[in-house]
């Protein structure tokens, strides 16, 4: 049976991203998304940690991260999961990464070196089109942004 791995997330860039281009001419881009996630401990104490997720883009979805995100940008993933072992000077690693399907530029962040310094909450950039539904803005895919969770 043939097997499926799906995994999204959002979070803020580490880095600016890093392009490569591989022998065969094609090009991969690779960078790190920080996911901040909350919780409280045994003894109801209220925690943070950053869980660090490294996304490797092909072609035309990496050069679009390459040209349009910087450090810090407020980023939807979403893609596979890919498992990876290769030789270092530490002998045998594995490296675990996404490969995005779709990435969406949530924004820069707030009061950061390029936003605009108005002090507002990142919005989703998403493409819009007219579905006939009174003037409504749904975005590519269809879906109101104004009904999504986050």
């Amino acid at each position: 049976m043939l097997g499926f791995s799906k995994v999204q997330i959002i979070g803020n860039l580490g880095g600016t991203p890093e392009m490569k281009y591989l022998p065969s001419g094609d090009h991969v881009v690779n960078f790190s998304v920080a996911v901040n996630r909350r919780f409280k401990d045994r003894e109801d104490n209220p925690k943070e940690v950053t869980d660090w997720y490294r996304i490797c883009a092909f072609n035309g979805v990496g050069a679009a991260c390459a040209n349009h995100l910087q450090k810090g940008d407020a980023i939807f993933v979403e893609g596979r999961l890919q498992v990876r072992t290769f030789e270092s000077r530490n002998g045998q690693q594995t490296s675990v990464e996404i490969v995005p399907m779709l990435v969406r530029f949530l924004g820069s962040p707030v009061g950061g070196p390029h936003s605009d310094g108005e002090q507002q909450p990142a919005q989703p950039k998403s493409r819009t089109r007219s579905s006939g539904n009174g003037g409504q803005t749904e975005g590519a895919d269809g879906v109101d942004p104004d009904d999504l969770p986050f």
